[in-house]
């Protein structure tokens, strides 16, 4: 199993946040760095992936709400796919 662990408090920028997941989902080409492309890209996952969404520490509000949202997300992906597991912590 995948194991992917967003910690909030590491990244600035939303950008940042979706670069990363970009590289450790393998994204590919040509989709757009959205909520809606990660949610695309997730339901589409073939393997066993869990991904851990950690939002202690973060103190930029534009950031806590945008994560706030992504974990709207995965958790939606999650219950829509079979092989996403998420945890919110």
């Amino acid at each position: 199993m995948q194991e992917v662990i967003i910690n909030g408090s590491d990244f600035d920028t939303t950008e940042e946040v979706f670069e990363f997941l970009a590289e450790e989902l393998d994204w590919p080409y040509g989709y757009k760095r959205s909520l809606s492309a990660l949610y695309d890209v997730l339901t589409e996952l073939s393997d066993d992936t869990r991904i851990v969404l950690n939002l202690s520490g973060v103190e930029d509000d534009k950031m806590i709400e945008m994560l706030e949202r992504m974990a709207e997300v995965l958790t939606d992906a999650a219950d829509a796919g079979e092989y996403l597991e998420v945890s919110i912590e």
